[in-house]
């Protein structure tokens, strides 16, 4: 008898990822992802939203919000300001 499943061919990764391996339990991809596999991906979380899914307490449900690359860059470009004046914030201080 003859194993008729197939594997999909391996792929890049990036951070966010979200993969689906064979037990249906779905995988984000953080910074020490691998590079490459082969799992279905079923969406990508904005680098801007990255660092609330590394905050969330295990087992928390997580909800995912549709956008468009558009809105992702806005949200990228108004986290480094933030980041940025946080940093300025400091410096001044020290």
């Amino acid at each position: 008898m003859r194993n008729t499943e197939r594997e999909m061919l391996s792929h890049g990764l990036l951070p966010g990822v979200i993969q689906v391996p064979h037990n249906g339990q779905p995988i984000v991809l953080m910074n020490d992802a691998q590079t490459t596999g082969g799992y279905p991906r079923i969406a990508c979380i904005i680098e801007a939203d990255m660092y609330h899914l590394a905050q969330a307490p295990l087992g928390q449900p997580i909800h995912f919000v549709p956008c468009t690359l558009e809105e992702a860059l806005d949200a990228r470009r108004i986290q480094k300001q933030y980041i940025e004046q946080l940093a300025w914030r400091l410096h001044d201080r020290g």
